[in-house]
């Protein structure tokens, strides 16, 4: 069974905000939107969170051994991406440590085997917000099953780093 942390106003409106502003509420609306508290307490954000957004790319191929591009696995992501947003729980723990919380909400094709990926990511350490947007950080391939494709991540370009005080 899953135990449900009720969160506070104030670790919403951290948490939240930028997520809201990604899809076009404003920070009253993020604190007065039941599904987006829902979403904060089934995903137990933190109390105090330090979010980044930006863009990043991740390329895609057919085999571990990242030889050939995997073009209808890539689309399949964008659309994926376009349509249903994504939020994704543990985001690179293997890299990042346990507890990033990743929202993807825009997907582009730039190349045959490239996608650029619009992102806002959430973490209760500041240290996983800076290696996050470290452009000296590596990312191992990693295998995404519902696209049946192996992806490898390049570095994330953080345009924007908020901490839990910018919101009060």
């Amino acid at each position: 069974m899953v135990q449900i942390k009720t969160p506070s106003a104030s670790m919403l409106l951290a948490s939240l905000t930028a997520m809201g502003a990604a899809i076009g509420c404003s920070a009253a609306t993020v604190t007065n939107s039941l599904l987006l508290a829902e979403v904060a307490n089934q995903l137990s954000i933190p109390a105090s969170t330090w979010s980044a957004n930006g863009t990043h790319t991740a390329k895609g191929y057919t085999s571990k051994s990242a030889e050939t591009a995997y073009v209808e696995g890539l689309k399949q992501d964008c659309d994926n991406i376009n349509l249903n947003k994504k939020l994704a729980t543990d985001f690179r723990s293997d890299v990042l440590g346990a507890g990033v919380i990743g929202f993807f909400y825009k997907c582009e094709k730039i190349s045959d085997d490239t996608n650029k990926y619009w992102f806002t990511i959430s973490a209760g350490n500041k240290a996983q917000i800076d290696q996050l947007c470290d452009q000296d950080t590596t990312y191992p391939i990693v295998y995404d099953q519902q696209h049946n494709t192996w992806f490898i991540d390049e570095p994330f370009d953080c345009t924007r780093r908020t901490n839990p005080t910018d919101f009060f």
